[in-house]
């Protein structure tokens, strides 16, 4: 089940802190989230976006998927530091979601 922009809105705002995309756009948040696997979708609708659970797996999720990293990897990568140092951020890959 796929969310409208408004459904999105109402279980509150979508941020991955410490990972290298702009969370603060809740477009790009949104357009994330509806590209998740459904059990994941299905996660956030029961427990919201600050469940911990949905956060950790979203955030392993897209360190695999757009990054093909595991989490202990990019916590030692480029990518990572460049994050931290300057909020360089990257681009999601939509085609690979």
């Amino acid at each position: 089940m796929k969310l409208t922009r408004q459904q999105f809105d109402e279980i509150g705002k979508f941020y991955l802190d410490g990972f290298v995309i702009n969370s603060s756009d809740q477009d790009l948040m949104f357009k994330v989230f509806n590209c998740l696997p459904k059990h994941e979708r299905m996660l956030a609708i029961e427990w919201g976006f600050n469940d911990t659970v949905f956060r950790d797996n979203v955030f392993e999720f897209l360190c695999k998927n757009q990054l093909n990293m595991s989490v202990d990897e990019y916590y030692k990568s480029d990518i990572f530091k460049k994050y931290l140092n300057n909020r360089e951020f990257i681009t999601i890959d939509f085609s690979k979601l």
